[in-house]
């Protein structure tokens, strides 16, 4: 008791001298660590996705206007093609000869208009600023600010966590020619606001393609492939969220073609010699232009203007057809669009007419000095446009500049000014109230030393270890206990000073004795029967079962429930992280599938844990043959379903423990089920394989984390399949419940095989497919998404011994799953007719041999199994799949 109320007492000044310390950080307190988790990728069709930055996930996703909308028919002139990143304009035009850059920006246009150039354009502009209030878990806008009012969403959906702001504006500038006052063009830009401040240590590396929304994510540490996704519409921006808003991330534009190859040749060591382009492209806005790279050697766009013969009169104009993004490697695949010098209305001159052709161009020169703007009023112009402004005026907006400066300055040595009074306040708080509450505990121990005497256990000793006919103990007995004093209660007897551990709610757990046998003996307070008699229940009706703790009594007296339990070894916390202990030769993955077999047990009896951790999983003593084994242990939180219902309200009891609770549980009227046993053990499964470590992070982060999604499984290295086992465990640490596998789907999992089963598998596989056409369904699901998993062609990441061999015999195709398969088969079969170096080479059979291809080809196993699902209830396949939904 006293050491518990010095530990109480050293937090509480801990804490007031860290509310008196200084602050190192100027951020409102509702600042959020769950959008930091994410990647907030812009797409040329308007819409903004929150993704997760560690697995390419998609959050949520918002949708507003294009980025860019721009006339798809134009008058004569030149041609304006935007950027869709930052309102840069391309020109393209006879007159201009060919495609140009120009020397400003569709934002730099609105901040000087009106304005005018040299050739003769007016221009005017506008632009819009708008704030959205977006619920970082949902996506949902709450709330929208904008110059004239605010919109709200009613009701608005209560929610723990603040709102998130992102500032978007639109920017519209309108063409008139000076001599006809027709309006030549008009094009409108969006842009989210961003913090200016880069972000040196950023650990990812982006590219997109240019002419869709394919992506890939490299780490940026191992060049190692972390996602791809296709987001249906370029990708013209991604951005983090650092709490004061969002940071621009660089992204790489590469042509589609490029990218593929590129991903190919990932885990190859030659290297791409790239070129830049600017690539014309074409979307339900209008054109579109976007710098990215090539190949080098690729084919690429001239820049001069190509001449075709204009239309006649009495053959209508064909509407432009949207085509497939152009190869980089052939001229014919880009697309020709005849852009007219005069309206069609004349029919009767024909005129050669500029043709602009979609893909990849030649970087463009900057236009001519003719297309400058000549009255730029926006200090923020580039330094060589001209400006005609009067001295009077020049010197009073120079007058307003510098008010508003010193405005600033006030306010901001008035803000310092008030963080100094916080600062103040809070050593006060700490000055006055550490001797307070050091009055008050010591007023509270000095009360209650009497009480934890008395409520200590009876006395020992051969004249007082006898029980009163009740069970309990006499309140006289009680009076006289030292701490070597010996409990008895019924058949269960303890000693006080033997502890091995201590639970919640007052819980203690003693080494003790039942009827002649070692047990653990779990005392529980008044305020727990409840639980108490619930657990007791619940281990009667489960602990007929190898890998359930067993359950051989309970007992009372007037202060305490006594549960005596399976006496056990250690925690998988010291079998995991104590390098002293004795495994008896029980494996990471041997302990794990005898843990998840318990929970089997359970699920299959309508009961949810709901606090499954390294805690809670017990290595048994070893018995008479040395063998151990790993039990599920604690139901104080478990709830039985009841019958015909699979799920119970997260209201309905208390959740987990912190840092090992499923996301739902935090949900409003969200129903739970088994699956928040699964997500526990995703984490365990975790802890175990990486030798100790989260997958959620650092205890004060992790459930935080664990409400973001933001978790790292790249440190699993108890097992020789980790690519394998992350799959899994990617699976159990799904957000959605219903995409989590169930207690059978893991123990059926490929991470438990044996090699000998992994390679009877590859050869029934292998059998299946053989006799398989080119063009089946089952072919075509099982080379789908193959380039990874045989790295772009498996002949080159096989021994040269094997590829001499194979080579005798008949022609393989290195790009082809079904053609590895066949290989290992055959090779198998005729193994002992093999050369002697080939034999070597590959090992013994099955562990050396299963060995030599799933280290080379590490997603072989996996992508096998995912894809032959769709025959698990073929009898040959029945042994390898879970048969049963839960």
């Amino acid at each position: 008791m006293c050491r518990s109320i010095k530990r109480i007492v050293l937090l509480i000044i801990l804490g007031l001298l860290y509310l008196s310390k200084p602050s190192n950080s100027d951020k409102e307190p509702n600042t959020l660590s769950v959008p930091e988790s994410f990647l907030f990728v812009s797409t040329l069709d308007g819409t903004m996705h929150a993704v997760r930055k560690t697995t390419g996930e998609i959050r949520w996703s918002i949708k507003e206007d294009p980025v860019l909308k721009t006339p798809m028919f134009l008058r004569p002139g030149a041609i304006f093609i935007p950027d869709p990143k930052d309102g840069s304009l391309y020109a393209f035009g006879s007159a201009l000869d060919g495609l140009k850059k120009l020397p400003f920006t569709i934002p730099d246009l609105v901040r000087a208009s009106p304005c005018r150039s040299t050739d003769g354009l007016l221009y005017t502009g506008r632009k819009i600023d708008v704030w959205y209030a977006i619920d970082p878990d949902t996506g949902i806008k709450q709330q929208t600010l904008r110059l004239d009012g605010t919109e709200t969403v009613c009701p608005i959906m209560p929610n723990k966590a603040a709102p998130i702001f992102f500032g978007r504006t639109e920017y519209t500038v309108t063409m008139y020619d000076s001599k006809t006052r027709e309006k030549r063009w008009n094009g409108t830009f969006h842009d989210y606001s961003t913090n200016l401040a880069q972000d040196v240590e950023y650990e990812f590396h982006h590219m997109c393609s240019c002419s869709d929304g394919f992506t890939v994510t490299m780490a940026g540490n191992t060049g190692e492939i972390q996602w791809t996704k296709n987001f249906g519409s370029p990708v013209v921006g991604m951005y983090k969220f650092d709490g004061d808003g969002l940071h621009r991330v660089k992204v790489n534009h590469i042509a589609r073609e490029t990218l593929d190859v590129l991903i190919a040749n990932n885990a190859s060591s030659e290297k791409m010699v790239l070129q830049p382009t600017l690539y014309i492209g074409e979307h339900s806005g209008g054109f579109y232009a976007l710098p990215s790279l090539v190949e080098e050697g690729s084919t690429l766009v001239e820049p001069k203007v190509m001449l075709l013969e204009g239309p006649r009169s009495d053959i209508p104009v064909p509407k432009h057809k949207k085509r497939s993004p152009p190869s980089t490697t052939s001229k014919d695949s880009k697309e020709e669009l005849p852009i007219p010098r005069r309206p069609l209305q004349q029919p009767k001159v024909l005129e050669p007419k500029a043709a602009l052709l979609l893909g990849h161009h030649h970087v463009p020169q900057v236009a001519s000095p003719q297309l400058h703007i000549t009255h730029i009023p926006d200090k923020l112009m580039p330094f060589y446009m001209n400006t005609h402004e009067h001295p009077t005026a020049m010197n009073k907006r120079i007058d307003n500049m510098k008010a508003k400066d010193e405005e600033r300055k006030r306010q901001q040595e008035m803000f310092e000014m008030m963080k100094i009074h916080q600062r103040l306040l809070y050593t006060i708080i700490a000055t006055i109230g550490i001797p307070v509450v050091l009055m008050i505990v010591y007023y509270i121990e000095r009360s209650t030393r009497q009480v934890a005497a008395m409520s200590s256990q009876p006395s020992h000793g051969s004249n007082h270890s006898s029980t009163m006919s009740n069970g309990s103990v006499s309140h006289l007995e009680q009076l006289n206990l030292n701490h070597n004093s010996t409990i008895c209660i019924g058949k269960i007897s303890f000693c006080l000073k033997n502890v091995l551990g201590r639970g919640c709610e007052g819980t203690v757990v003693y080494r003790g004795t039942f009827d002649g046998r070692d047990v653990a003996v779990k005392r529980i307070l008044p305020e727990c029967f409840s639980f108490a008699d619930r657990e007791v229940a619940l281990l009667r009706e489960s602990d007929a079962h190898p890998n359930v703790i067993r359950y051989f009594c309970m007992e009372q007296d007037h202060q305490f429930r006594y549960i005596a339990l399976e006496l056990c070894e250690a925690t998988l916390q010291e079998f995991v992280e104590d390098p002293r202990f004795d495994r008896h030769g029980l494996s990471h993955l041997e302990v794990l599938k005898q843990a998840m077999a318990g929970l089997d047990h359970l699920h299959a009896l309508n009961i949810v844990h709901r606090d499954i951790k390294p805690h809670n999983v017990l290595i048994s003593k070893a018995n008479a043959s040395g063998k151990v084994n790993a039990m599920i242990s604690d139901f104080g939180l478990c709830k039985k379903l009841s019958y015909g219902r699979n799920s119970i309200t997260c209201q309905s009891g208390a959740i987990g423990t912190d840092g090992w609770i499923a996301p739902e549980m935090f949900k409003e009227d969200n129903r739970m089920n088994r699956s928040v046993d699964i997500f526990s053990s995703g984490c365990v499964f975790y802890y175990v394989l990486s030798g100790g470590l989260h997958p959620f992070g650092d205890q004060y982060r992790r459930q935080a984390n664990i409400l973001a999604g933001d978790y790292n499984l790249d440190r699993i290295t108890n097992t020789e399949s980790p690519f394998v086992a992350k799959e899994l465990i990617r699976n159990m640490l799904s957000p959605d419940p219903s995409q989590r596998p169930t207690t059978e789907s893991i123990l059926k999992h490929p991470v438990f095989w044996s090699k000998e089963r992994q390679l009877a598998f590859f050869q029934d596989v292998s059998d299946r497919i053989e006799k398989e056409p080119d063009d089946s369904p089952l072919l075509n699901a099982l080379q789908k998404d193959s380039i990874p998993v045989v790295r772009g062609d498996w002949k080159v990441h096989i021994g040269s011994e094997l590829q001499e061999d194979l080579r005798k015999f008949r022609t393989y195709k290195g790009a082809h799953l079904r053609d590895l398969l066949r290989a290992m088969r055959n090779k198998k079969h005729h193994y002992r007719e093999l050369p002697e170096h080939v034999r070597t080479a590959l090992g013994s059979i099955p562990d050396g041999y299963v060995q030599y291809f799933t280290s080379r080809f590490p997603r072989l196993l996996i992508h096998t199994y995912d894809t032959l699902s769709i025959c698990k209830q073929e009898t040959v396949f029945q042994t390898y799949y879970p048969q049963h939904n839960a």
